[in-house]
């Protein structure tokens, strides 16, 4: 029997509850202010108009339109409702003393105008604990799916889960306060308050942070703010996240919760004496801004862009042709290098069994060779003039580039004599700092840091592969980190197959914030190879670096950065030292909950304090925030894939390299089988015993396909064929390359249908201007259809791939082929054959090669062109070897290293039923 409820009060015709006219009855605060409210709607409004009174004035806030008087009533859960009218004379947050104030020209009214009625403290507790069991979610945010069928790829495109704050979370409603996730990426959008809730969820917390992203097509530039407010206690910057408090005078930080003052260059300007709206500064309303640093963030004046080049010239190198060549595209970017205010240094040592010095007189042609065979104590033959002014000796340093070729095309010599090379370039840049461009191919054989050939041939595909990664001496990595504390970098540059034990030398750039570059095809005759190598190296040298540049992570109370992933010296638990900050690389860090969280936001907050190529100092600033939750369904259905599988594809590959690597490969199996298992004991029906199909949410609906990409890659694949130098190259690219890159295309690779392309593929869109790319296909043979063409691209390589059926006129319209008989095997230049037409429009006749042009060079715009792909033509009945090749990018096939996704969906079900991972 239901109990009897007694009836609700009268509602008036306004849809208000009418006090109760009974004096017996029991009144609630709200009824009682209501009751009390009622009584005195005659009462004279307030002298100001409704708006509330000044400080100081003594006067209470009434609001005519709340329908309070100025008496508190206890329980009260409503916050008074401010009129438009009076808020049009309040701050964004409600305050006072900031009258007449414009808001930002595109912004939304402010949010305390529109302040939602809040529920009673029992309706409240009972959606919450509604909520705690997924009744009444948003059916849109909390859709799972289930693990069956053809992966769902073009979910790698779709922005990540949105990030959904409180309405009073950011001081200014303004469109640009949340951090987009190119710069900074959460493995989480909702972090659960407790580590407690974190563990029962198996998902991994962590940040892929992008300190130093460059602007891509459409893009607005990044803000820059003059002035620098910071927190006094734990020095984070200002941020659009601050909360102003004693009627704007103060600021309280959002990280450490100090109240600050607020200067006087947020309302007033001194030096034209006006002023100032504090509503538009770009710090409080973008999540993304740099400051100009004045002199206190300056230990010594700002240092030019200084290169080194240490070249090997030993017979291996020359055999390759590889002088020839550095020397010709060095030369012909020596426009590019950053060189504005004519203060850019470069040096030349040519590397055999001895050490070529280069000098040049200013304003001389003539370079003047200094040979050093005497290697046992290094020391420079001109200490003052071989660090050459790259305006100033711009004649001689062409003819010494042109001449490279030609000065050791005879040359016998089969030492390697780079260990005294980098220490002559650590003499020559003493405390000045700059970037050293090792270029090898042979490896090193002469100082303490030579190393021994090794027969890896024999340990290729068993558990001794592990000790081929690691180091041969710690020579390298000791000498990175002294290098580290005088601010200079090491990028790597490996040319030809012979073995150069790439694990050991390539230390020098990962502990210096450097790149590692690999070219095992690249011979002077071969063209392709050849153009790869000069716009790759030529787009790395002109890149705008961030000099004598450290990165700081900051974070809420009760969070702590337990690791860190990436090229970088580590200075302490906080700051990570980067000489040379590289444009797109990016860092990976693991982050632990020590402390409850009792905010309802956290915050993350990093800045990179850098010199520009122009030598302005400079801060680049992001912070970001997210809700934190103490449901499980919301951490789940926010999770961030693409975040996760880059996170731990670099935990993985870190791991590998100083453990096993099939330890690697299984706790990155591990914890993907943790996840869909977490999920299905706590928000699932089917929480315990055996279910046909498991299901996980949308946001992680490519988990396991990720996963299963990440144990094909190069970087993790097992078996006995894949060369140390080529893993380690590509562990190296896990480690540096941006979430959106290293998920896809370089582990995930797309793959398009040629044959029946849609018509508006490769012309640019009518709103945007940005090449429309034609529908993805699944990674997998039963895509490749006997008649068609397709093209696959993996970032650094491209397939053509052609059916025995495929017909004349495609490729007549793609290669101006006959048939595809006569279309060669393996490395082609693409051609464009529209080079005489109007940039706009196709040449008749060859409409689909136009359409794939501009299909290419979209896809090298969505990789910032870190590569110039080579392309290869792969038959159906081609070549054993090129097919092989290009079938180990079809994650969805089985292999001789892992099992189809099919299989490996079965192997998943098959463990999280019985519990046994």
């Amino acid at each position: 029997m239901s109990p009897v409820r007694s009836p609700p009060p009268p509602m008036s015709q306004g849809g208000t509850m009418m006090p109760a006219t009974s004096s017996r009855r029991r009144l609630y605060p709200e009824q009682s202010m209501e009751a009390y409210s009622s009584q005195q709607q005659q009462a004279p409004q307030h002298g100001h108009g409704g708006l509330p009174p000044l400080p100081g004035s003594g006067q209470p806030a009434v609001d005519p339109n709340s329908g309070q008087g100025a008496f508190f009533v206890p329980g009260a859960a409503q916050p008074p409702i401010i009129s438009p009218s009076a808020a049009q004379g309040l701050s964004p947050q409600g305050y006072p003393g900031a009258q007449g104030m414009q808001q930002p020209q595109g912004y939304p009214p402010p949010l305390a105008t529109q302040a939602p009625v809040p529920m009673a403290p029992q309706m409240t507790d009972l959606s919450q604990q509604f909520a705690q069991m997924g009744v009444g979610a948003n059916t849109t945010e909390y859709q799972t799916a289930l693990l069956g069928g053809k992966p769902q790829l073009s979910a790698l495109d779709e922005a990540p889960p949105a990030i959904k704050l409180p309405p009073s979370a950011a001081c200014v409603p303004s469109p640009f306060v949340i951090c987009p996730a190119n710069h900074k990426r959460s493995t989480l959008n909702a972090i659960p308050r407790t580590d407690k809730l974190l563990k029962k969820t198996k998902l991994p917390f962590g940040l892929v942070i992008t300190p130093f992203k460059t602007q891509e097509q459409g893009e607005e530039p990044i803000p820059v703010v003059s002035e620098i407010v910071r927190c006094r206690r734990c020095r984070t910057y200002v941020n659009p996240f601050v909360q102003f408090v004693e009627g704007g005078r103060r600021w309280k930080c959002n990280l450490c919760g100090l109240s600050n003052d607020v200067p006087l260059i947020f309302d007033y300007d001194s030096a034209t004496q006006t002023n100032r709206n504090r509503w538009v500064r770009p710090d409080l309303n973008y999540s993304v801004v740099e400051f100009v640093a004045p002199l206190e963030y300056m230990v010594r004046p700002p240092m030019p862009p200084v290169y080194v080049f240490i070249i090997d010239v030993s017979y291996a190198s020359v055999q390759l042709g590889a002088p020839g060549v550095i020397g010709q595209t060095i030369l012909s970017a020596l426009d590019r290098i950053p060189n504005v205010d004519n203060r850019t240094k470069v040096a030349f040592i040519a590397v055999d069994s001895s050490l070529h010095y280069f000098q040049v007189r200013p304003n001389g042609t003539e370079p003047q060779q200094l040979v050093v065979s005497d290697l046992d104590g290094i020391f420079l033959p001109s200490p003052t003039d071989l660090l050459l002014n790259l305006y100033e000796c711009r004649q001689g340093i062409e003819c010494l580039l042109s001449r490279l070729d030609s000065m050791f095309k005879t040359n016998h010599s089969v030492g390697n004599a780079l260990c005294p090379a980098i220490q002559a370039a650590q003499k020559m840049l003493g405390t000045l700092g700059g970037k050293v461009i090792v270029m090898q191919a042979s490896p090193p054989t002469i100082g303490e840091g030579k190393v021994e050939p090794r027969a890896e041939g024999k340990d290729l595909g068993t558990s001794r592969e592990s000790d081929l990664l690691r180091p041969q001496n710690m020579w390298y990595k000791t000498v990175a980190a002294e290098c580290s504390r005088t601010q200079i970098a090491f990028d790597t540059v490996f040319i030809g197959q012979q073995p150069m034990d790439i694990p050991t030398v390539s230390c020098l750039a990962r502990h210096t914030g450097g790149s590692v570059f690999y070219y095992p095809s690249f011979m002077a005759t071969r063209k392709p190879e050849v153009e790869r190598f000069s716009q790759e190296f030529s787009n790395h040298l002109s890149a705008r670096v961030a000099l004598e540049s450290v990165l700081r992570v900051r974070a809420s109370k009760g969070l702590r950065m337990a690791s860190y992933y990436g090229n970088f010296f580590l200075r302490s638990l906080d700051l990570l030292a980067l000489p040379n900050g590289l444009p797109n690389h990016s860092y990976a860090v693991d982050i632990e909950i020590e402390d409850t969280l009792t905010s309802p936001v956290v915050y993350f907050q990093t800045a990179l304090l850098h010199t520009t190529a122009y030598g302005e100092r400079r801060i680049r600033v992001a912070t970001l925030a997210l809700p934190t939750t103490d449901n499980i369904h919301t951490v789940f259905h926010h999770a961030d894939q693409v975040a996760i599988a880059s996170l731990l594809s670099r935990k993985a590959v870190d791991r590998a390299l100083v453990a096993k690597l099939e330890d690697a490969r299984e706790a990155l199996q591990h914890k993907a089988l943790e996840i869909i298992g977490a999920f299905k004991t706590e928000c699932t029906q089917s929480s315990s015993g055996a279910t046909t199909q498991l299901q996980i949410p949308r946001s992680l609906q490519l988990l396991p396909f990720l996963t299963l990409s990440s144990l094909k890659h190069t970087s993790l694949r097992g078996g006995n064929n894949v060369p140390t130098a080529l893993r380690m190259s590509a562990i190296n690219s896990i480690l540096t390359l941006p979430a959106e890159q290293g998920v896809q295309p370089y582990t995930v690779a797309r793959l398009y249908s040629l044959h029946d392309l849609p018509p508006q593929a490769g012309y640019p869109d009518e709103q945007t201007g940005i090449t429309v790319l034609p529908p993805r296909l699944g990674l997998s043979a039963e895509s490749l259809l006997p008649f068609g063409a397709y093209l696959l691209h993996d970032g650094s390589d491209t397939f053509l791939w052609f059916g025995r059926d495929v017909s004349p006129a495609l490729c007549q319209a793609l290669l101006n082929v006959q048939d595809v008989r006569t279309i060669p095997s393996g490395v082609i230049t693409f051609p464009d054959l529209s080079n005489g037409a109007d940039a706009d429009g196709p040449v008749a006749g060859f409409e689909l090669n136009f359409q794939v042009n501009n299909i290419l060079r979209r896809l090298n715009d969505l990789c910032h062109n870190l590569w110039k792909p080579v392309t290869y033509v792969c038959k159906e009945e081609g070549e054993p070897v090129l097919r092989m090749w290009m079938s180990q990018r079809l994650t969805e096939d089985m292999d001789t290293s892992a099992p189809s996704y099919q299989q490996f969906l079965n192997q998943i079900r098959d463990k999280v039923n019985r519990g046994n991972f």
